[in-house]
């Protein structure tokens, strides 16, 4: 057995000062550095497949469209992963490891059921929402429109048939990292990042005698990835006892119907608030959808390099909830309540360079890719432009966090509803397309919208943190 404190008797103390500092940066950093590397990867695949496929418009404006798609179901059909995140943490904090293990796999148990129902689900309507999709791209070359619909829905054929996989994956980086795990998620994470570049290179190149499948092979690569990182992270924790957590341990093998019904309770805002954003995001996208092919490309770059911000933040997200959540399992309120603070500070103190790079040096960084010279200098613009929402993005990412590891889904759900339905859409058809005095501004319209969307954001979450409501939920 081990002699380390469990992350409860780490905590039950409080932190002061520095320690909470290290505590945050220990989660955060090796998350972040996972975050980089799949933002590397995600920056890989638009560069490969601009060079791989000759460069066109047609190329990167199929990942445009399914990628976004692709994100939404992860995003909206992995949630139950926010809610065991807060109930291991909350269990890691109260010092009961069984009732984490337990509680990690029952969300496990519930990730490989929901994400086999929407594979099915998905796969049994793709051609019919392809075919609805195409009807509104704004591409007018019907050549064009219809070798951007073949590389879409060859990419998302293989990632519906694997989807289980990937909410698995996402599941166990959420507990882990709820217990206070910070290098067993990343190692799954990076090795899965890694897995996925190379299958891409596989599949697009047709390297050692595979076939070369062009866009097809980008999304079987993209689903195979999470298996790697399942078997490894399932590996160590069936080997490992003591820690953590071990499913190892007797009785970590059992499906807690308490805990799981907890995960589904906490879960339910959390799927209201995915749906709510998703719904409007994929509003949001028709107005790039009905933009011309160049847009969509230039877009789909803009947003490739702009994850070099948005990424970390989901690193600070995910250290502001494991530590939040495990500081109230302890009773510390005061300190989750600091918690939250010095998280959101210390994640604007880390993206300070990435901010810097994107206002002073956005065409460089769309040099990395293979863009015609107008496609390349509207990217530029919108990484301008995307520069003034990076602050907003990590205040409202990290405040989110610390919301979500006490388990306060519900406040977290309106303010989605809030920025997403009440500014981001509106506002980029408004801007996008002019009206009521405004000219059109085409995809710049867009990326300001999003400026605000944050905004606003960043504004009720600070609201909602202050008033401390939060810090009384129950898990």
């Amino acid at each position: 057995m081990s002699s380390r404190p469990l992350p409860g008797e780490d905590l039950r103390t409080g932190l002061q000062g520095w320690a909470m500092d290290k505590e945050i940066l220990r989660l955060a950093i090796p998350a972040i550095l996972q975050y980089l590397l799949h933002t590397l990867q995600f920056l890989v695949d638009t560069r490969m497949v601009s060079d791989a496929l000759g460069g066109g418009d047609e190329s990167l404006a199929s990942l445009n469209l399914v990628s976004p798609l692709c994100w939404s179901l992860t995003t909206i059909f992995t949630v139950t992963a926010i809610g065991a995140g807060a109930v291991v943490a909350r269990r890691s904090g109260e010092g009961q490891p069984l009732l984490a293990s337990q509680g990690m796999y029952s969300s496990i148990v519930l990730a490989l059921g929901l994400g086999s129902i929407v594979s099915l689900l998905c796969i049994a309507g793709r051609d019919i929402g392809l075919s609805w999709l195409g009807s509104q791209l704004g591409v007018e070359d019907s050549e064009s429109r219809s070798l951007i619909l073949s590389e879409s829905s060859g990419y998302l054929t293989w990632f519906l048939l694997l989807f289980p996989l990937r909410a698995i994956a996402v599941t166990l980086e959420s507990t882990t990292r709820g217990a206070g795990e910070s290098l067993l998620p990343v190692m799954g994470g990076v090795v899965s990042n890694l897995v996925n570049i190379l299958g891409n290179a596989i599949f697009l190149y047709g390297l050692w005698g595979f076939p070369k499948m062009g866009i097809e092979g980008v999304g079987l690569a993209t689903g195979l990835a999470p298996l790697v990182e399942v078997v490894l992270i399932l590996g160590v924790l069936f080997y490992r006892r003591g820690q953590r957590l071990s499913l190892r341990t007797p009785g970590a093998l059992s499906f807690h119907r308490g805990q799981a019904r907890q995960i589904i309770k906490l879960s339910i805002p959390a799927l209201g608030a995915a749906v709510l954003f998703h719904s409007g995001f994929v509003v949001y996208q028709f107005a790039i959808f009905q933009l011309d092919a160049m847009s969509m490309a230039a877009h789909r770059a803009a947003i490739a390099i702009q994850s070099l911000a948005f990424l970390p933040a989901h690193g600070f997200q995910a250290a502001a909830a494991s530590v939040s959540g495990r500081l109230l399992g302890c009773g510390q309120k005061k300190a989750a309540l600091r918690s939250a603070w010095r998280s959101s500070l210390l994640a604007q103190i880390c993206i300070t360079p990435v901010i810097f790079l994107l206002f002073f040096f956005p065409g460089d960084l769309v040099g990395f890719f293979e863009l015609r010279n107008e496609t390349g200098q509207l990217a530029a613009m919108c990484l301008l432009i995307g520069a003034c929402e990076v602050p907003f993005l990590m205040l409202t990412e990290t405040l989110t966090g610390s919301l979500r590891g006490a388990g306060a889904n519900i406040p977290v759900m309106w303010i989605t509803a809030l920025g997403s339905w009440g500014f981001r859409v509106p506002f980029a058809w408004w801007l996008a397309y002019g009206g009521l005095g405004v000219p059109a501004m085409g995809l710049q319209g867009v990326w300001i919208a999003t400026v605000l969307d944050w905004v606003v954001r960043s504004g009720l979450c600070v609201w909602i943190v202050l008033r401390r409501r939060w810090l009384d939920t129950e898990v």
